[in-house]
């Protein structure tokens, strides 16, 4: 299954969590240069009520940061989403941060998530609830590292 759509099923699915999800949200924005940061796959701020990410057809909330039609004009979204942080509209949330990989996740998976939520840390004053890795095939590997790390492995499939 391709990453995104092994995103999609998750989000969609009984088993995530709910809340507001951000997907592809830059992270690291309060350290270093203007033009560095990471991206972490999603976000579920679950002290928010329901709402898919506004990327889905099917999305009911607001436009909350991102316009394409920024990109014209040489906004992108990590500063769209510097200006979100910056005006304290979403401070003291409650997330789940989620990483996805399809097929079989890696030893580097887990680390890039682990990267990702301490950058998330120094953006945003909130409270990780929970770090989720999704991929649609079983490792017994990594199955023992996130059980060892305190991360939820979670297996997708069609």
């Amino acid at each position: 299954m391709e990453s995104n759509q092994l995103r999609e099923a998750f989000i969609r699915s009984d088993t995530s969590p709910s809340g507001k999800w951000w997907i592809d949200l830059p992270v690291g924005l309060s350290i270093g240069g203007n033009d560095e940061s990471a991206t972490v796959d999603a976000v579920c701020l679950t002290s928010r009520p329901q709402e898919l990410p506004e990327v889905y057809p099917d999305h009911t909330g607001t436009a909350y940061v991102f316009n394409r039609d920024d990109e014209r004009v040489g906004v992108d979204k990590s500063d769209m989403f510097d200006g979100l942080r910056k005006r304290d509209h979403f401070t003291e949330e409650t997330v789940v941060i989620v990483g996805f990989e399809s097929g079989a996740s890696s030893v580097g998976s887990v680390g890039e998530l682990f990267a990702c939520r301490e950058l998330l840390s120094a953006d945003w004053n909130w409270t990780v609830d929970e770090t989720v890795l999704v991929s649609d095939t079983d490792s017994d590997h990594i199955s023992y590292v996130c059980d060892e790390l305190s991360i939820r492995a979670m297996r997708v499939t069609e």
